[in-house]
């Protein structure tokens, strides 16, 4: 009883204690800032956008997902105002709180991303237990969770605590109104290779990371601005977003089949009030990066896409970077289990023949690509000349086809061998009419195609050929 007691003291002391800090906080705003004072005790909602590393202030960032949460009932004018609040990366959880407890008891929204999200998760963790008064109308929006408990590079990687990063996995059922978790495929700030051995996977994730950098102004966020989840899977518990859009997939544990032609862009699970929402990639980042950046990249990444994803995947957990339960702690390893090694081996020769299979296709393809002369910009592909000039051609026979017979005829009667006389020709005078005929008909043709109007017509026609996107 007398150590609960002592507990009991401990924790009450520590709650005074920080209150205490609020208050000269708060006092210290009030001081230098009344206008934002009295501004928050008519309207105390907010949006909340922290900065993270890379981007300190975090300016630009309420417009992730649209803008999803730069609205109401955080921030109704969607401008610059008060209930828009930019918190500096550099003043960590203590500046979260300040900006939070200054505008407590209205619906508030915490956004932040990257090391800013961790900053965040660590003081979610710790006023979560203080029984914080902010927390039952605050939403905690974590995107690319440094702190996701399977995935998040602080959590993975412990040792980065030594330079201020949090190595505390995000909390899953917390007094908040609601926290989304947020990751994104392959990238090294929420979803890291567990295995520590595997320097392929570690090259892959960082260049996930840079493709990704501050791209989520176009992402569709499948959740409410509430927090709770936009799509619904019955009893499964957890849906698969379709990248065709149609309705989300029951796929339990992550582990599902999808429609055929389609893929999933997203999987969005909910455990305690935490959704985490894991989005997909389309290509492997390491192939997009060979066929971005390398010679011949384009054979190079379809020949060795299959085998690159087979090693990268082989550093996570069951062989696959997508997790069955984002909200179970996964520290890294060294490498992979027996098991999970055995597995990776046994896929290696059908990735080989999908690799070469896919070289083989894409070379085939561009066999018949190389036919036809490159499309300008924003317009149809124009006709190459010998393009051209085999329409003239096939066009000028059609039109003159009549006048080509009547001159074979007379050719034809002009080789044919006179009747028997006592002037009677020999053969190589034969011949030379003949050719002489022959010679006859070149004219002929280079009249017709002389002629404007026959041109005229024949390039009209290949012209609305043209204009239609059909090749000539």
């Amino acid at each position: 009883m007398s150590k609960a007691r002592t507990t009991d003291r401990i924790t009450r002391a520590a709650v005074n204690v920080a209150a205490v800090g609020v208050a000269a906080a708060v006092g210290g705003v009030a001081a230098t800032q009344p206008a934002s004072i009295s501004a928050s005790l008519v309207d105390l909602t907010a949006l909340i956008v922290v900065g993270s590393s890379t981007h300190p202030d975090g300016t630009g960032n309420e417009n992730f997902f649209g803008g999803k949460f730069n609205q109401a009932p955080y921030n109704p004018g969607g401008q610059p105002g008060p209930d828009l609040i930019g918190v500096n990366f550099r003043g960590g959880t203590a500046a979260i709180n300040d900006a939070l407890q200054a505008n407590s008891r209205e619906d508030n929204a915490v956004l932040a991303s990257g090391w800013g999200a961790a900053n965040a998760s660590l003081l979610l963790t710790r006023l979560n237990g203080d029984d914080d008064a902010a927390l039952p109308e605050t939403v905690f929006v974590l995107d690319n969770n440094v702190s996701r408990p399977d995935g998040g590079f602080g959590t993975r990687y412990p040792l980065f605590a030594l330079i201020g990063v949090n190595p505390f996995p995000s909390p899953t059922d917390t007094a908040a109104k609601a926290v989304i978790d947020i990751a994104y495929q392959y990238n090294y700030n929420s979803n890291a290779p567990a295995d520590l051995l595997n320097i392929v996977a570690h090259i892959n994730s960082l260049v996930a990371y840079l493709y990704g950098y501050q791209d989520q102004d176009e992402i569709d966020l499948p959740v409410n601005g509430d927090g709770t989840p936009a799509v619904s899977c019955g009893s499964a518990n957890t849906c698969a977003v379709l990248a065709s859009g149609g309705d989300a997939v029951p796929c339990n544990d992550a582990r599902c089949e999808t429609p055929d032609g389609d893929r999933v862009a997203a999987y969005v699970t909910t455990r305690g009030n935490t959704t985490y929402v894991t989005y997909t990639t389309d290509e492997l980042p390491l192939a997009r990066l060979i066929r971005d950046a390398v010679p011949l990249g384009g054979a190079i990444a379809d020949l060795t896409e299959p085998l690159l994803k087979v090693i990268v995947d082989s550093a996570y957990y069951d062989g696959n970077p997508i997790p069955s339960d984002p909200s179970r702690y996964r520290p890294a390893r060294l490498a992979p289990s027996l098991g999970e090694l055995v597995s990776t081996v046994s896929k290696v020769p059908v990735a080989i023949h999908e690799g070469v299979e896919a070289l083989s296709d894409n070379a085939s393809e561009g066999e018949t690509a190389s036919n036809l002369s490159p499309a300008p910009r924003g317009g149809v592909r124009s006709p190459s000349r010998a393009e051209r000039t085999s329409v003239d051609r096939d066009l000028g026979e059609t039109e003159d086809e009549p006048e080509n017979e009547n001159r074979d005829e007379n050719q034809n009667e002009a080789a044919r061998p006179a009747p028997k006389t006592h002037h009677e020709h020999q053969p190589s005078d034969v011949d030379d009419s003949a050719d002489a005929a022959d010679d006859d008909s070149g004219p002929t043709n280079d009249t017709n195609n002389d002629d404007p109007g026959g041109n005229a017509n024949a390039a009209g026609l290949a012209g609305s050929a043209t204009q239609k996107g059909h090749r000539p």
